[in-house]
């Protein structure tokens, strides 16, 4: 057997392990129009058979290249109707330049995981290699990493649940060279996104610079070396969890959305690396905002512990944390809108009809799709007709007055709606709502307005749909 075949076997094997495993086998790949990408979808057509697998192709278009993105588009269009598998395309709009690579990231995999539910598949394939790896790990080490961050990225992770969406890596055990190899033998052309050689990133700089320099003058093999420093630390991490979720359970209380309760001498009595672990773990999974959350901050929460008595400290996110000698209590408090009349409000932001748009000043995305088929789950439906392009998202303005569904065309003031719903006055300077040129049509999270409601004569459907950044990927009804 070549070493082509023995490779290609070991994927099939995997492959066939992961179905096994109840992954599903109905699968999106996400297709950029790069070598990586376009050798996993070459790769996974050639054993879809063999495995049983049913393939569709998705290309979420960034808009940041112009004529570059629609020709990678095109590209990956014709490449999917050669191969006779479905294609989906998308379109997200960047509105925070200095973030362009974190929005991005978290835009596609959020509309991936929409593709998927539409398309009733449960897992989504992403082309990451080897080298994707070793940079990945490098690029954590350099900028200051804990254990978890030397483990590098996991070959399987959930995307979102009910139903279930797995992202999947089949060829993070292979490296780029091999891949283009691979399309060279099939004569299989692919595009060169010019971005990934600016040397302004970070990443670039890592990939370009400093993993050839390591190669040339300390470790030929130094890439290798990093993939297999994280497949160590990725199985220590999984043998540590198991004891940090039973940590967990004697430390907990009790549970709520907004705060946690723990046993605050217990915390005390196990080292501070198991403690800082169960802490991380506690705020995981009250689904709160973990960005901001350095390893220096989950350090500084862990050597909190140790105090008796606490009265309220910001840790982070807006999480609060406070002490006596029983209990220690997590807490994260309401935004708080602006402190005066005043105070900046946030720029409104065009909303991509169809697309994807981040509105970074509320902490969420919004979804818009046109005629959605079969129709999605949550969010608002609204006849296409009725509305007056262009739509944008904004913060509530003083005088503002909505027509809520309901109450037959008579509108009200804004500030009575939110009070009528119960909404506390610090949120409601932040409760982001979509407009059309005629006014509110929809206070996200709440209700749309009665004048743009679907009826027996609507012929077009507007499907917008309002996800939290950090909320674990599900829409808001």
């Amino acid at each position: 057997m070549s070493e082509l075949e023995l490779w290609i076997d070991r994927i099939e094997r995997r492959l066939a392990r992961w179905c096994e495993q109840g992954l599903g086998k109905a699968w999106v790949v996400a297709v950029s129009g790069g070598g990586d990408s376009v050798g996993l979808l070459r790769i996974l057509h050639q054993l879809a058979g063999p495995v049983g697998m049913q393939l569709s192709v998705a290309h979420l278009d960034h808009g940041a290249r112009g004529d570059e993105s629609r020709a990678d588009a095109g590209f990956v269009a014709e490449l999917a109707s050669s191969l006779g598998v479905p294609f989906d395309l998308g379109q997200w709009m960047p509105s925070r330049a200095k973030h362009f690579e974190s929005d991005a990231r978290r835009a596609r995999y959020l509309w991936l995981t929409e593709v998927a539910r539409l398309r009733g598949a449960s897992v989504v394939a992403v082309g990451h290699t080897r080298d994707d790896q070793a940079e990945t790990i490098l690029h954590r080490i350099v900028r200051g990493t804990g254990l978890r961050g030397t483990a590098g990225i996991p070959h399987t992770r959930l995307l979102a649940t009910d139903p279930n969406v797995t992202l999947v890596r089949p060829l993070l055990a292979i490296t780029r060279d091999r891949i283009r190899d691979y399309l060279a033998g099939l004569g299989q052309p692919y595009r060169e996104d010019l971005s990934n050689a600016d040397l302004t990133r970070t990443r670039a700089r890592i990939r370009h610079d400093l993993l050839p320099k390591l190669a040339a003058e300390y470790n030929p093999k130094v890439a290798h070396a990093l993939a297999r420093l994280g497949s160590f630390m990725a199985s220590f991490q999984r043998a540590l969890e198991a004891d940090i979720r039973e940590l967990e359970r004697s430390a907990v209380i009790t549970r709520a959305p907004d705060f946690v309760v723990l046993k605050h001498g217990f915390l005390r009595s196990i080292p501070a690396f198991q403690r800082a672990e169960v802490l991380r773990r506690v705020w995981r999974r009250a689904a709160w905002p973990e960005a901001s959350m350095s390893a220096r901050r989950w350090w500084r929460l862990a050597a909190l512990v140790q105090n008796n008595d606490i009265s309220r400290v910001e840790v982070g996110a807006r999480v609060e944390v406070s002490t006596d000698l029983c209990f220690l209590v997590l807490r994260r408090v309401p935004a708080r809108g602006p402190s005066s009349p005043d105070a900046a409000a946030p720029r409104p932001i065009p909303l991509a009809v169809p697309g994807l748009t981040s509105v970074p000043w509320a902490g969420g995305t919004i979804d818009a799709s046109i005629d959605p088929v079969p129709e999605a789950r949550g969010g608002e439906t609204i006849d296409l007709q009725r509305v007056s392009l262009p739509l944008l998202v904004r913060a509530p303005e003083s005088g503002d007055r909505f027509e809520p569904l309901g109450m037959k065309t008579q509108s009200m003031a804004l500030a009575d709606f939110f009070r009528g719903r119960h909404i506390a006055r610090e949120h409601r300077a932040r409760t982001p709502l979509v407009c059309d040129q005629a006014g509110i049509i929809w206070v996200i999270g709440h209700r749309i307005a009665e004048r743009v409601k679907m009826s027996e004569k609507s012929q077009r459907k507007l499907r917008l749909r309002w996800f939290e950044n950090n909320a674990g990927g599900g829409p808001l009804p």
